[in-house]
C-alpha cells in the first residue's frame, strides 16, 4: 500500500485517515490520480492509505463478498488487510479513532461497503462511487455513514441493475445499507436536471446518501473528491 502523510501532520494530534480502495485492474496510483486526494489531503490535513488489491492473473480485485474475481475465487482476506493497515498506522501516528474513513471507485467502492459492514467498529464512514454492496452477510455492529455516487449512464454497475456483474439496484442497496444504519422511514428526495438526491436521516447525527447524477457514466468525475471529503469531514 502506498502511505501519504501531510506535511501539516504533528504528532500528537488527532488526524483523519482515509483508505483508498482502487477499481478492479487498477491500483492505488490510479485512484490516487484520478481524485486528486493527495492534493486536498495536504491542505486539509489528513493522512491517506491507498491501498493495492490482490493480482492475479495479471488483473488486481479486491473480495468484497460476491464480487470480484480473482479476489473472491481466492478467498483474499482484504477485511483482514485493511484492519491491519489501520491498525500499523495508528500505531505510528495520531489517528482520529473517530475519523477514519474508506473511500473507493467500483470494485473498491464495493469493498468500502464490506468495510462499513464488517469493520464498522473502526471505520466511521464511507464514501462509494459507482459500487455497490454486494456482502450478502453485512451486520455493522454500529452505523457507519454512507455517501454513494452513482451516474446514471453506468454500464458497468448499472443504477438499476444488472450489467455484467449481475449487481442489485443502487437504491435498494443504498437503502438496504440505510436501514443496517438503524435510518428509520423513507428519505428526502430531491432532484433536477443534473441529479437526483435520496437522504436518509439517522440517530446520532449518521447519514446516509444517494446521489446520482444523471449524465455521468461509470468514471470518477470531477468534482466527486470535494463532495466526498464534505461529507467525511461532517460525519
Amino acid at each position: 500500500y502506498y502511505l501519504n502523510v501531510p506535511s501539516k501532520y504533528t504528532a500528537g494530534s488527532a488526524t483523519p485517515l482515509v483508505l483508498a480502495l482502487h477499481s478492479r485492474t487498477a491500483n492505488a496510483t490510479v485512484i490516487l490520480a484520478n481524485s486528486q486526494i493527495l492534493s486536498w489531503a495536504e491542505s486539509m490535513n489528513f493522512i491517506v492509505a491507498g491501498l493495492n488489491g490482490a493480482v492475479y492473473e495479471g488483473a488486481s480485485s479486491w473480495n468484497a463478498g460476491n464480487c470480484c474475481t480473482n479476489a473472491t475465487t481466492y478467498g483474499e482476506n482484504d477485511l483482514l488487510f485493511a484492519s491491519t493497515v489501520i491498525d500499523f498506522v495508528s500505531s505510528k501516528y495520531s489517528v482520529d479513532k473517530s475519523r477514519i474513513w474508506a473511500m473507493g471507485h467500483s470494485n473498491g467502492g464495493m469493498m468500502a461497503y464490506r468495510l462499513a459492514c464488517d469493520l464498522s467498529d473502526k471505520i466511521t464512514a464511507i464514501a462509494v462511487v459507482t459500487g455497490v454492496l454486494v456482502d450478502d452477510t453485512c451486520n455493522p455492529t454500529k452505523p457507519v455513514s454512507t455517501l454513494h455516487i452513482h451516474g446514471n449512464l453506468d454500464p458497468t454497475i448499472p443504477f438499476h441493475g444488472g450489467g455484467k456483474f449481475e449487481t442489485p439496484s443502487i437504491f435498494h442497496s443504498v437503502q438496504d445499507m440505510a436501514y443496517k444504519n438503524s435510518c428509520k422511514g423513507n428519505p428526502k428526495e430531491s432532484s433536477d436536471a443534473i441529479e437526483e438526491r435520496y437522504i436518509w436521516v439517522c440517530a446520532n447525527g449518521v447519514e446516509t446518501q444517494l446521489v446520482n447524477y444523471q449524465e455521468q457514466s461509470h468514471g470518477w468525475e470531477t468534482g466527486y473528491t470535494e463532495e466526498i471529503l464534505r461529507f467525511l469531514f461532517a460525519h
